[in-house]
């Protein structure tokens, strides 16, 4: 079945680069509707608010450049894109009439309700057809690259309520269990996407610039979570973005050019490692900047960057092949 919704690939550059456009378009509207639930809940009292606005004609931009492609390439076949442009308008009609009758979501709410769930569904096969419609099945193109880090933000957009960066404070609450073991279990389980992304985009023989392209973009995309509320976080989220980019950049390079049998493992384990360690000095730095006092001691504050490394190990093990031991290609 999976089979036959496979896409034809598309070749032409500016056939790829209109979904760029497309795809940023629609992902960027999507973050501007979660500031707006952050931030402006108060002020939302129906479906048809700007940001839905931004949303809904992003995904408008989406169908009629694939249209527009298929059309020119005479390919009139049902694949995963219409399939997944089909159930984000179904979500769509349906979170309209779901805010009609039973209002606007608040706290966790949007993130789980069924046509929510199904707008995540479209969205997520829709950017499969930009990254299984790729010129080159054995390596990944720009627009690859940008539906990959797309994927990895709507990830992040999903599980934002355990996300470090989009709740700082949460470290700065009087030594409190909740807090800190949901300040924890927030830094483990982000370092721990970061480095299945990692490994899941070295086996396509990314270049460094792009991997490093891959985190900076998903940054980017969750910055905007701010745009409504707290430009200093949006600064702060974008610039965290560009460290860890940095980073990953040499983190990639090293695995390319070291013949180490456990380069994989290793590689997985810093990028996860160094997720930590970036959420330890932003937080560090809003502790300095905004007078908090930090209630976690220098030992917690380590344990946030070394666990990551030990789950990125083992997530760098998928990575290798089970029979031979040797990183799979």
């Amino acid at each position: 079945m999976f089979n036959k919704l496979s896409p034809a690939p598309i070749t032409e550059p500016k056939y790829r680069n209109l979904m760029i456009f497309a795809m940023l378009w629609m992902f960027i509207g999507a973050w501007v509707d979660a500031s707006a639930h952050r931030y402006v809940i108060d002020e939302l009292e129906s479906f048809f608010t700007p940001w839905h606005g931004i949303l809904y004609s992003g995904f408008g931009v989406v169908v009629l450049s694939a249209v527009y492609v298929k059309n020119k390439m005479k390919d009139y076949k049902f694949d995963v894109g219409i399939l997944g442009a089909s159930i984000f308008a179904i979500g769509g009609g349906s979170d309209a009439i779901w805010h009609t009758l039973l209002g606007i979501e608040v706290g966790i709410e949007p993130l789980i309700t069924p046509s929510h769930l199904m707008l995540f569904l479209g969205a997520f096969l829709m950017l499969d057809h930009v990254f299984a419609s790729r010129p080159d099945r054995e390596h990944l193109d720009t627009a690859s690259i940008f539906a990959l880090a797309s994927s990895y933000a709507l990830v992040v957009y999903i599980t934002q309520f355990v996300n470090p960066f989009f709740e700082p404070y949460m470290f700065f609450q009087n030594n409190e269990f909740i807090y800190q073991a949901f300040s924890a279990a927030s830094v483990f389980f982000q370092a721990m996407l970061g480095s299945v992304v990692f490994v899941y985009a070295i086996r396509f023989n990314v270049s460094p610039r792009n991997m490093a392209l891959i985190f900076l973009i998903s940054f980017m995309y969750q910055a905007l979570i701010f745009l409504l509320g707290d430009f200093q976080l949006l600064i702060g989220t974008f610039i965290a973005g560009v460290f860890i980019a940095f980073f990953v950049n040499q983190i990639a390079t090293w695995y390319y050019k070291t013949n180490h049998d456990r380069k994989i493992q290793i590689s997985t384990a810093l990028v996860g490692s160094l997720y930590g360690l970036t959420v330890v000095l932003y937080i560090l730095l809003i502790e300095i900047t905004g007078g908090y006092e930090l209630s976690w001691r220098f030992y917690g504050l380590g344990g946030l960057v070394t666990t990551p490394l030990l789950f990125g190990y083992m997530v760098g093990n998928l990575g290798v092949s089970p029979s031979t031991g040797e990183t799979v290609s």
